[in-house]
């Protein structure tokens, strides 16, 4: 049985600030532990949690970030996921990795999405998910792709999909 916790709290701005002291926490400890940290954010994310993550007291240049998932667009797109996440965390010194590329075939897309986050360690120190309207977990979106984002070998890392709901293709990190 699944023992679930529930926390009320005052305001929007204190959900946040909780929030963003867990992500805050979690990239603090591993950067003591391996002198680094790479952690995976939804370019959508709350902007109040962002904000709140953005004025922790870290090592930024010790932290690396990527999307959940990216469109298929250049990175000075608004639709770039990367680009919301370079906006907010580059200033600070953060290393933000860009895996998407534009106007790609979605296979193709995938593949080099997967080269590109082969240098990084692996895996995550945190990846955050997030539903989406149409029930998208992470960018895992009903597609004729699905398949391999589900089942991929532990080793891949992401795959292009093109969502069966019409909704912009992208690369997204598999479920290993």
């Amino acid at each position: 049985m699944i023992e679930a916790e529930f926390w009320d709290y005052e305001s929007v701005e204190a959900l946040a600030e909780a929030v963003a002291g867990d992500i805050a926490f979690i990239a603090e400890s591993a950067v003591e532990a391996r002198d680094a940290a790479l952690i995976a954010l939804p370019g959508d994310a709350p902007e109040a949690v962002l904000a709140a993550f953005a004025k922790a007291n870290l090592e930024w240049k010790k932290i690396a970030i990527i999307a959940t998932d990216d469109r298929l667009v250049a990175v000075d797109q608004p639709d770039s996921r990367a680009r919301a996440l370079a906006m907010r965390f580059l200033p600070l010194g953060a290393r933000v990795v860009p895996f998407g590329t534009p106007n790609a075939d979605v296979t193709l897309a995938g593949n080099a999405a997967d080269a590109r986050l082969q240098d990084l360690p692996w895996p995550p120190d945190l990846v955050w998910l997030t539903v989406g309207a149409a029930g998208e977990v992470a960018g895992l979106a009903d597609s004729p792709d699905l398949q391999n984002a589900l089942d991929a070998p532990k080793a891949r890392r992401a795959v292009g999909l093109t969502p069966s709901n019409g909704d912009e293709p992208r690369v997204t990190l598999t479920r290993a």
